[in-house]
């Protein structure tokens, strides 16, 4: 039986809902970025601060992979680039009242994932001590992009890795709403899964997470997806679990 946490939508919804037409068709698409800062972002830097603030590890899953791979300071681009994954899935679930209520719980899905990933945090914590590894950026272009990363970060976000659950999840999400259908899309598609994979291979070049944190994290990514995020998008295109969530929302 599949996981149903979070397959309804939740109250805070309503009003946006029912005004969805608001901001040419965009309401939805704001409501959820802003929705994401406030469930996911805000929380993840207090948490992050807690872990380093207590500095308890629970284990080390250092290998000498970790510290062999050589750091390489352009991968600091692809790091960033998840920046642009956050809002994308908001603004292309856009084609019909399907997808819109797909996209809702899909959020709604991937923000309770996340709180999941902060209990390990707190929970079983892990600090990366890899930074020494960051070399040879003093006075180049690429010094103050780092100082940025680790002034946001600090060395307790281990396992799994956020980095690699988020990217993946808005991955699996937009080729599920965009399928390879055509020469264009399969392109677009391809380029979509290379930008990702060079991500998660970033989280370990610019010595940000072990190979154990992208592991968990392309690991819980593909459990949750396949029993948990899609069995209910695919649910939201019965009439009957359609019926259901306008309900909600116009009650």
């Amino acid at each position: 039986m599949a996981i149903t946490w979070a397959s309804k939508p939740w109250s805070f919804w309503k009003t946006h809902w029912q005004n969805r037409t608001d901001f040419k068709h965009r309401r939805i698409s704001l409501m959820i970025i802003g929705f994401f800062v406030v469930g996911a972002a805000i929380p993840y830097l207090i948490i992050n601060r807690i872990a380093d603030y207590f500095g308890r590890r629970a284990f080390n899953p250092e290998i000498p992979f970790d510290v062999d791979l050589p750091f390489m300071a352009w991968m600091v681009i692809p790091y960033l680039s998840l920046y642009l994954y956050y809002p994308a899935a908001a603004w292309l679930g856009n084609k019909n009242d399907v997808m819109w209520r797909q996209n809702i719980v899909f959020h709604q899905m991937m923000i309770t994932s996340n709180w999941m990933c902060f209990a390990v945090f707190l929970i079983f914590p892990v600090e990366i001590d890899l930074r020494h590894l960051v070399v040879g950026i003093e006075g180049s272009g690429w010094e103050a992009w780092y100082v940025l990363v680790h002034g946001v970060d600090k060395p307790w976000n281990s396992w799994p890795s956020l980095h690699v659950v988020q990217s993946t999840q808005i991955v699996m999400i937009l080729r599920y709403w965009y399928p390879s259908t055509t020469r264009k899309v399969w392109v677009l598609q391809t380029l979509l899964v290379i930008c990702c994979a060079l991500l998660v291979i970033s989280t370990l070049t610019i010595k940000q997470h072990y190979l154990w944190d992208a592991i968990t994290g392309l690991t819980f990514t593909a459990v949750t997806w396949k029993f948990w995020m899609k069995p209910c998008l695919d649910r939201l295109k019965e009439a009957g679990a359609q019926k259901e969530f306008d309900t909600l929302m116009n009650a």
